[in-house]
């Protein structure tokens, strides 16, 4: 059974992109443009692996990885920015966080992190 990613991401064209990826890499996309639509979805408890977008419209992917700790749900998250920075990136690893990658997503990169979000060598 393939793992579950759930995507956030405000930018439709880099959803797209992203769920078409993560899908063509063998892992199930789920896409949210809306980081409260997905808290509010029974998804949030079911998912295997965030990818989520730094700066969304409402509040960041740093705070949805927040909200759902604070829900109780420990679930291994990616940071994607097309804004990227070393700076922030050290910061968002060393806060446990399981890739941080710059836009647009460098499959292979990708790979490896949903790889060790899943403390799996694939994805299945």
């Amino acid at each position: 059974m393939r793992k579950t990613v759930a995507i956030v991401d405000d930018d439709p064209a880099a959803l797209a992109a992203l769920g078409g990826l993560v899908d063509a890499l063998g892992y199930r996309p789920l896409c949210f443009a809306d980081p409260a639509d997905f808290l509010a979805s029974d998804w949030a408890r079911s998912i295997d692996v965030l990818v989520a977008d730094i700066r969304l419209r409402d509040f960041s992917g740093i705070v949805l990885h927040r909200r759902l700790r604070a829900l109780g749900l420990d679930v291994p998250t990616i940071l994607v920015t097309a804004y990227p920075d070393e700076a922030t990136s050290q910061r968002a690893l060393r806060a446990g966080f399981h890739g941080y990658l710059a836009k647009p997503v460098v499959p292979e990169e990708l790979l490896a992190c949903l790889r060790r979000a899943t403390g799996q060598g694939g994805p299945t």
